[in-house]
């Protein structure tokens, strides 16, 4: 691939170089999680689905791990490469890479042993129990290869290959298609068979990854250097969106608590259902964000501020227009992606599970109408180096908000209010979105000249 000129490209095109690979690559990505629970919940059936979304906090939590590190590290590394210091960015990525593969390998086996009071503090009933055990042993033994893959990619990405990055994520994610309906549908092996085919297709990802940066076929690539400071700069810079997964992690660990006591296992299935539709929309946005970031990084430590700003102005202008476009295609799709997790007997036996799930996503989906210019406006911030702005953006739409309605409306509403409470959530945090970015004009940041 041509390397793009990330001084001079007119913003519009440089963005869709970047927006579109990594659109693709983040649906492929997010199709490991959705395709699980289309199999397990096809072949194994409603409570086997319902495990799989007691079992869904785990992966935000891996992915905050990776992110902690990754994401600040990219724009740590990008900033140094638009400053001409390639050495000090490869100093920075072999650092976090170290530190993840090592960490993450013994932090895998040490959740391993503890997976069934892990399992019940998620919120697993006793039926559940043993089939949220089954799948969440195979993924953390497999944690470090869930966290590897995302993080190269982040680096691809920087490293001016978005379609590499592109190519191992469809390259993975079809791997984990075609094993998931041969462990469960030809070898019947049950649901661990699905973690399985997840960490091989994410290992498969990874190693057509991780060959780019061995063989130094761009600007980052591994060098024999371990520096403290590097890491610890990127842990800083990072904590934004590592929290922002800490933090879904925890709202759904809260949701599910409370859709557990109101109307208990078939309540999960549902709010499962939504979760996995929901990645959908939300990748998309994310996607959007992920243009930004590599362009302002860049630009920001090139010095050319005219730049920083107008790929974010670009960016908060296609969100906001594409989180519409994404409600009302969900809203108008909604019958036809709900029965994909459905398995045909249930759908019959119990014709208003469909409805009740169609009418919670109808409500649930209004908020990712604003979610984009939320997460672009956080990971902005955080690509320019200021922590402390995306922070407060990313605490606020992924869990503040959410947790004060969820605490109060299902007293009143049940179920409901459980569901009211993300869209009203992702409404009030996009008013202090937008506090902030008034804050950082008056900074001088964004101030036009």
């Amino acid at each position: 691939m041509k390397k793009l000129n990330l001084k001079t490209a007119a913003i519009p095109k440089l963005f869709f170089s970047y927006f579109l690979p990594s659109l693709v690559a983040m649906l492929a990505l997010s199709t490991y999680s959705t395709i699980d629970g289309i199999f397990v919940g096809k072949k194994l059936g409603e409570n086997a689905l319902a495990a799989i979304g007691i079992a869904w906090p785990i992966f935000p939590i891996l992915i905050a791990f990776e992110l902690l590190f990754s994401v600040g590290a990219a724009a740590m590394a990008s900033y140094f490469l638009g400053r001409g210091k390639g050495f000090r960015a490869r100093i920075v990525f072999s650092s976090v890479f170290y530190f993840a593969l090592s960490t993450s390998l013994i932090g895998g086996i040490v959740l391993y042993f503890y997976s069934d009071s892990i399992a019940l503090l998620l919120g697993s009933s006793a039926t559940l129990l043993p089939l949220v055990r089954h799948y969440t042993e195979v993924i953390y033994l497999g944690a470090f290869i869930i966290i590897l893959h995302p993080m190269l990619d982040i680096f691809a990405i920087n490293d001016k290959q978005p379609v590499l990055a592109m190519i191992a994520m469809i390259v993975g994610s079809l791997a984990n298609i075609v094993l998931n309906y041969f462990f469960l549908f030809v070898l019947e092996l049950g649901i661990a068979s699905s973690a399985l085919a997840t960490l091989l297709g994410h290992g498969i990802g990874m190693c057509i990854l991780l060959q780019h940066f061995l063989r130094k076929k761009g600007d980052l690539y591994l060098i024999k250097a371990f520096d403290i400071f590097a890491l610890l700069s990127a842990t800083k810079n990072g904590i934004p969106q590592s929290s922002s997964e800490i933090s879904v992690s925890i709202m759904m660990l809260i949701f599910n608590h409370t859709i557990a006591e109101i109307v208990g296992d078939r309540g999960l299935a549902i709010y499962s259902v939504l979760m996995y539709i929901g990645i959908i929309p939300f990748t998309i946005l994310l996607s959007m964000a992920q243009g930004v970031q590599p362009i302002a990084s860049f630009n920001y430590g090139a010095g050319l501020m005219e730049r920083v700003r107008g790929v974010f102005n670009f960016g908060l202008v296609f969100s906001f227009g594409g989180g519409i476009a994404l409600y009302f295609l969900a809203f108008i799709s909604s019958p036809f992606l709900i029965a994909w997790f459905l398995p045909n007997d249930i759908a019959m036996r119990d014709a208003s599970l469909l409805s009740d799930t169609q009418n919670a996503m109808k409500f649930y989906f209004l908020g990712y109408i604003l979610l984009g210019v939320n997460i672009v406006s956080a990971i902005f911030f955080q690509s320019i180096q200021r922590t402390l702005s995306s922070f407060i953006i990313t605490f606020s739409y992924t869990l503040l908000f959410a947790l004060c309605f969820v605490m109060i409306l299902p007293k009143m509403y049940g179920f409901n209010g459980v569901i009211l409470s993300y869209p009203l959530g992702t409404l009030c945090a996009t008013f202090v979105s937008f506090g902030i970015i008034l804050y950082e004009r008056k900074r001088g940041i964004l101030k036009n000249h």
